[in-house]
């Protein structure tokens, strides 16, 4: 059973683990370039906890796919990672889409991800949601408007979170262990 739920900061340190599981050809995708693992470190380190949201998705109690949105204004830029032995099953799409009903409710009016051009499964992703793409030799831009929150949006995300409370209750495993 999958948990979906954004990550506090004191779960930093799982987030990095996660992302130091990605494959190289993964983490070329995520960052769009080759990252040393002290280079993701780096990363997760730098991450403003108050200006961003790392919303995961747990199996077993491990991170196994996250979307990482930094907001400023009323935009915010997407990045996705999903580990190899959970990509193909649509566990990215119901990331970005539940990324994007978190970011109508918290007032953003617009999301954009960057991509490599042979990223195909994101540039699949962005077709889905019907996002307006655009090339820049071998990059790919793509940006998406969002409706503002409305009372839907805000009990779509309610029941998640509600039941993802349930789930991590019932399952254990998906609770964050101590330190």
């Amino acid at each position: 059973m999958t948990v979906f739920r954004p990550l506090l900061p004191a779960e930093a340190a799982r987030y990095t683990a996660h992302l130091l599981r990605l494959s190289a050809s993964d983490r070329r995708a995520r960052f769009m370039g080759g990252l040393s693992d002290d280079a993701v470190r780096a990363h997760v380190g730098r991450i403003d906890w108050h200006k961003a949201i790392v919303l995961a998705a747990i199996v077993g109690g491990e991170i196994r796919g996250a979307v990482e949105l930094r907001h400023g204004g009323t935009r915010t830029e997407l990045a996705i990672s999903i580990e190899a032995d959970w990509q193909n099953q649509g566990l990215g799409g119901m990331l970005v889409r539940r990324a994007f009903t978190m970011a109508r409710n918290r007032g953003l009016r617009g999301v954009e991800f960057y991509c490599l051009g042979d990223n195909h499964r994101m540039l699949r992703i962005a077709g889905r949601l019907s996002a307006l793409v655009s090339f820049d030799g071998g990059e790919v831009h793509c940006d998406f408007q969002l409706a503002p929150a409305d009372a839907f949006s805000l009990a779509l995300e309610a029941m998640d979170r509600g039941g993802s409370a349930l789930t991590m209750m019932l399952e254990p495993a998906g609770l964050p262990r101590a330190a």
